[in-house]
């Protein structure tokens, strides 16, 4: 062979494995650069996610604070209305104000007051009228001279020591007080104040009894112009005022949020009168902080809230670290070849999918929740204003009227009970029902249950007979429990006929209590019976078509007393009634 063809050969040898030494090296780095530009489209990707993530929050955060000040506000509109429909005295004051039940309904109202405009030399006959009504001598208090009108604590509810000492305190001798009460009036609109601190004692040195603000509504008199400042001045006869703890108003607006990954600073006011008032730093923070400012008005009030959200939590975790999932995953592909790419990809499409379907559930049901909220606010409204024109607030009412306004009244009651339904089990789904323990007795509140639902038992025709011992002591959520029992007797008189009966029995043994409540009603078909304690399921009977409902109670009522560690379960017959037990486990918590 000749040297020249030996010499080609070589050098053709060479060049063939040149080229796939260089192709495979330009296939591999070809994949691991598209790699890398893919993670970092993803890690881009990622940063918008967040961002949006960011924005949500905020807009939610900013509906729940609108929500939230506007039942308030109503709550404090409700209050000039009852002033506006008749005389006001200490009684009928707290009476009106006990209906709303605030310590349980709307925690946030620490108390409802009511001011009287006292001109000057009326001070001494005011003040002997609020004697006379208190029972004991009432002075007036942080007058600043006997020339100008004295804007007067008649009354608060829910009366406290410190509250029955401040009645006859002056809110214009304190300038924060003054000055929202002023634009109140001047604005003819509810104002709230800035944060101040709560006096203890008018009468003495003015300790703290903890910071917060205040809502005012003015109310005129009947009849009088106030078309201009000049003339609402000339006639306010006072306010209606809320007193809120500030610390315990954010605490509640910002229970729905995790706060052990977003830490909250809220400030109130403008410029140099700027004052933090609530901070709650993240907890668990594990990540890189998104800080946003959120400047927020609200009944003349500013608000500026710095939320500092923790970047980590506001992805799931496979979004996080996506990125580094698609480089590794990439340069195994450029040696491993394109079938790895194509199951890579499947596998990742399905995950994020996945992640998809769990944040559009997460969403809805937040709606939910928030829809819920959105919806009790103004029913509560129209309870309460139906119920004070049953009560006569607005002057005599016809017996039709009262017949018509009753059935008014309790279709609201219905549909209170179905939002409330809802709200419930949005919660029971988002896992967000906490138990609030103590220690009750369990036969006490099942008589409770059982006297609240005297009259439909009467209106039914129906018999009843209880077995309950005197002491039955139960560590549990009283509330929770109570839901659960009145859902099973309500079904119990819904669907027993006339002239029937019921039987309530309570049983201990070294395990828990088993409550029975047995009826002779309608019963259920064996093969129905799975279908009981599914959500939104109602089975069908002769009395269906007299019985409204959601079919979300008993659902609810088996979650709430599982939640316990107990059980419900039920025995029936078709046509010749059912048993529903309710078993609830002793507790050795102490208290």
């Amino acid at each position: 062979m000749s040297k020249p063809f030996t010499q080609t050969l070589k050098q053709l040898y060479v060049r063939r494995v040149t080229y796939i030494k260089v192709t495979s090296v330009l296939v591999t780095v070809s994949i691991m650069a598209a790699t890398i530009i893919i993670g970092g489209i993803i890690q881009r990707n990622l940063l918008a996610v967040q961002v949006q993530a960011v924005d949500k929050q905020l807009k939610e955060n900013e509906l729940l604070l609108q929500s939230s000040f506007t039942s308030y506000a109503q709550v404090v509109r409700s209050g000039v209305g009852r002033v506006n429909s008749g005389a006001v005295d200490r009684t009928s004051w707290g009476q009106f104000i006990g209906t709303y039940e605030l310590s349980s309904s709307i925690p946030a109202i620490s108390s409802m007051i009511l001011t009287h405009v006292v001109r000057p030399g009326e001070y001494e006959t005011y003040m002997q009228q609020l004697s006379d009504q208190y029972g004991q001598s009432v002075e007036a208090t942080g007058m600043a001279n006997d020339q100008t009108d004295m804007n007067v604590l008649s009354y608060a509810s829910p009366e406290r020591a410190t509250t029955i000492r401040n009645i006859g305190f002056n809110i214009y001798s304190d300038s924060t007080r003054q000055r929202a009460a002023q634009q109140a009036t001047d604005k003819n609109e509810i104002v709230m104040s800035d944060q101040l601190e709560l006096i203890a004692d008018a009468r003495q040195e003015q300790t703290s009894d903890g910071a917060a603000f205040l809502m005012y509504a003015p109310y005129y008199t009947p009849g009088a112009p106030i078309a201009t400042v000049e003339e609402r001045r000339a006639a306010v006869m006072g306010h209606v005022g809320a007193s809120f703890r500030t610390e315990r108003v954010f605490d509640q607006i910002f229970s729905s949020i995790d706060r052990t990954h977003v830490g909250m600073t809220v400030f109130m006011g403008i410029g140099d009168g700027q004052s933090q008032v609530y901070k709650a730093a993240a907890t668990k923070a594990s990540g890189p902080q998104i800080t946003r400012i959120q400047t927020l008005n609200f009944y003349g009030q500013t608000f500026t809230i710095k939320y500092d959200f923790d970047s980590n939590f506001l992805v799931s975790d496979t979004q996080l670290r996506s990125p580094i999932y698609t480089v590794s995953f990439g340069i195994i592909v450029a040696i491993l070849i394109g079938t790895i790419t194509f199951f890579f990809l499947r596998g990742r499409h399905h995950r994020l999918l996945l992640d998809k379907e769990r944040d559009v559930t997460r969403a809805k049901d937040e709606l939910l929740s928030l829809a819920s909220h959105q919806l009790r606010t103004p029913a509560t409204g129209v309870k309460q204003y139906v119920g004070m024109i049953l009560q006569g607030f607005a002057g005599p009412v016809s017996d039709t009227q009262i017949e018509l306004l009753t059935k008014a009244y309790k279709s609201n009651e219905r549909q209170l009970r179905v939002i409330n339904d809802i709200l419930h089990l949005a919660k029971l789904d988002l896992g967000r029902i906490v138990l609030a323990k103590s220690r009750f007795n369990l036969s006490e509140l099942v008589k409770d249950v059982l006297d609240e639902q005297n009259q439909e038992l009467k209106s039914a025709k129906l018999k009843l007979t209880t077995k309950l011992p005197k002491h039955a002591t139960l560590y549990a959520d009283k509330h929770m429990v109570r839901m659960a029992v009145e859902n099973i007797m309500s079904n119990a008189i819904k669907y027993t006929d006339a002239r029937g009966r019921i039987t309530v029995q309570l049983k201990t043994d070294e395990t828990g209590y088993n409550l029975s409540i047995q009826d002779t009603g309608v019963g259920i078909a064996f093969e129905d019976t799975p279908k009981l304690f599914k959500q939104f399921s109602r089975l069908m009977n002769k009395r269906s078509h007299l019985v409204t409902g959601t079919g979300v109670g008993l659902y609810l009522a088996q979650h709430l007393i599982r939640l316990h560690g107990g059980d419900i379960s039920v025995e029936s017959q078709l046509g010749k009634g059912s048993t529903f037990s309710i078993y609830l486990p002793h507790s050795d918590e102490k208290l």
